[in-house]
Formats: structure tokens, sequence, C-alpha cells
């Protein structure tokens, strides 16, 4: 007998083994210890089939505040999503995606943000999105980034046990970010989600100039074991120049030649201190897809937003669904019906208003799109 359900609270150990059965070997942290809101008996998000009492597929599904300058926008993020070998072709996950779909929308959450881009969820109505840099930090450019640094008067150090309501923070400080108490950020350095999946660990440094905290960042560094990923930035907030010291600092202390950083469009200033320093770089997206299931809602939690950066743009706006791929946005008295693609690329893309326009571009959309979004592979990665 089939059943697909929210996985209950007793179950999710049971999920837990499934996903690391498909996902990881001897080497990888489980996957439900890198990813406890995934597997959280006590938010109780997540998705399965199950046949005759046992869970043969999985859907990881997780509930996120991404916090937008004034604006404070409900988001899903689907992740850690398998099925037994023995249950495959018979398109459990399909099924299981309408169902996040309506629980998404009866929890007022208009955006759902996937981890992977497969034809599976395209047809969901997922697109890559959002704007970002990658930049390569090599052992010269963290040698000038640190020295730096050090001339300013910071101190570069590892975070100590008594840190954690430093770095909530500086965290809150960002403009554009996840909300996250200090529970949250304690929990998922402990995790590593995304540094787990190539078998490194988390490290977290500390920037102090004047004994004030100014700089946290959290790097994915090898470990005990043999890994299977690249070196990288997970998470920065605080004083753009000495988060990137501290970047830098931290590689060449993990014994490690290069780490890459990918920034997101609105972190110009971090940007363009990697730049600075020598960096190479190249222009890409974030991580993964996202998928805007509820035009109307997204348009009314974004509003505080959008009218500080366009006195009154809230009034001059509409977003409506005129079908799951079709999609009409009146801006300025004039009316565009939208594909999947083109609306994505107006929220989230560099260029995406005049694209959806094709032509003169109303005032409305040229001023207040694309939103800025934070990094999707960072601490909160599902």
């Amino acid at each position: 007998m089939e059943d697909i359900r929210l996985v209950r609270p007793e179950e999710h150990a049971a999920a837990a083994k499934l996903a690391d059965l498909v996902f990881r070997d001897a080497d990888h942290k489980s996957m439900g210890d890198a990813y406890p809101n995934a597997f959280s008996p006590s938010l109780s998000q997540s998705y399965g089939v199950f046949v005759d009492g046992d869970i043969v597929s999985f859907v990881g599904f997780v509930p996120a505040v991404i916090r937008i300058g004034e604006a404070e926008l409900n988001v899903y993020s689907i992740g850690a999503v398998c099925t037994h070998p023995d249950y495959r072709g018979k398109g459990y996950i399909s099924i299981i995606l309408d169902r996040i779909r309506e629980h998404a929308l009866k929890a007022e959450a208009p955006v759902i943000l996937v981890s992977g881009s497969r034809s599976l969820y395209l047809r969901f109505g997922c697109r890559v999105f959002g704007d970002a840099t990658s930049f390569v930090i090599d052992r010269q450019a963290a040698d000038k980034l640190t020295g730096e640094a050090q001339l300013a008067g910071a101190k570069l150090r590892p975070m100590a046990e008594t840190d954690w309501f430093r770095l909530k923070r500086l965290a809150e400080k960002r403009e554009v970010r996840y909300e996250m108490s200090v529970w949250d950020i304690a929990s998922l350095i402990h995790a590593a989600p995304t540094a787990s999946n190539g078998k490194l660990d988390h490290r977290v440094w500390v920037a102090e100039r004047d004994g004030q905290a100014e700089a946290f960042a959290v790097i994915s560094v090898p470990g005990a074991v043999k890994p299977k990923g690249s070196p990288a930035l997970i998470e920065w907030a605080g004083d753009p120049a000495l988060a990137a010291a501290l970047i830098a600092h931290g590689a060449t202390e993990g014994g490690v030649e290069s780490i890459r950083a990918v920034v997101p469009r609105q972190e110009a200033a971090f940007a363009e201190t990697l730049r600075q320093a020598g960096c190479a770089s190249s222009e890409g997206k974030l991580s993964g897809t996202a998928a805007v299931i509820d035009s109307r809602m997204l348009l009314k939690q974004l509003a505080p937003y959008l009218n500080s950066v366009y006195s009154g743009a809230y009034g001059k706006l509409r977003f409506d669904m005129a079908g799951p791929d079709t999609y009409i946005v009146e801006a300025d008295g004039r009316v565009l019906e939208l594909s999947c693609d083109s609306f994505v690329k107006l929220v989230f893309d560099r260029g995406g208003a005049e694209e959806a326009a094709g032509g003169e571009t109303p005032d409305s959309l040229r001023t207040l799109f694309p939103i800025p979004f934070p990094y999707t592979a960072g601490l909160n990665y599902v």
C-alpha cells in the first residue's frame, strides 16, 4: 500500500538513512546531521512516500524568512530529494512536488528554492536566477588581503565559545539575509550542510579592532578525511575588507592554495575588495533554482522594500497569475503577459526588466527590479 504524506516525527531517522543510502559513503557526514532542518521532527515539513509502512522516497522541505531591506519574504527550500533504487521511475517525486506547491501556498510562501536544476524541477516552474560573481582568492591575493587588514589594526582570530552574540549582531546588520537566531547560526555551523557534501569542515574566523568584533567568516576547508570538494566561502558578515581578510587568512591557515567566494550582486563593496586584491573572477548565477508560485503574494510581501526604494511603488504595480506558467505584470499603466522564464528574470536578474518589457521599460520596473537576494548555498543551503 502506498501512502504519500508529511513525514512523522518518529520517521525522520528512517528518512535520513534513505538519504544516506542515495547520497553518502562511509566518509560522509550523515544527511540527518548535515541537514537538521530537512530531517527535523520539530518542523515536520518534509514529505515522503511510504510503501507498506517503509519510506521509499523523500523530499526535504524547509521554511525560512529572507529579509530584503524592510521586507520579510517567506520561502521554502527543497533538498535531499531521493528515492530508493528499487522504487525509481514511478513518478513519486512529481506527486510530492504537487503536494509541496499546495503546502507552500497555504503557508503563504510565494517562492520555492531548489538546490538542483533537473528537468523535473524545470517542469515545476524552477529557473536559474540571480546575479553573482565567483572569485578565486589565491595565495598572492590572500597575502595582500591579510596584510592590509593587519596594517589597519585588525586582529584575525578563530571564533571563541563566547562569540555567538557577536556573530548574530553582525549577521543582523546585513540588509539582505536569511533571518537566523543564535541557535540557527550555531546549529548550521555545526551541521555544515554545503561543506559536508564535499567532505569538508567548517572553520569560523572573527576580525577584531579596538576590542570590537567587526566581521566574521565561515569557510569550508579539508579536515580529517580526503576531500571531495573545493574550499569555499560559506557565510560572512560585517566589514567587507575585514571579512575578505578573514577568508584569506582562514584559507592560508587551513593549508589550501586557493578558496572560492561567490558574491551576490548587492554585495558590491565586498566584490570590489576582492577585485582590488587581484582575485580572478567570473560572472554567474546564484546556486540552484527558484520558482515563484504566487506572484500576487510575492508582490505583497516585497511591498515594504519596494516602497523604500521607490515611494508609492506598490500602488503602481500589479502582479497576477493567468495560469501556472503565465504571469501578468501591470506597471505604470502597461500590462505585460510573461512566461515563467521572463518573470523570474524580471524579478531576480540584471536586465530582466528590459527583456520583459520588450521595448520601452516602465520606470517602476526599471527602478525596482531585480530585487537583491542572499547567497543560497551558504549556511541555509538545503
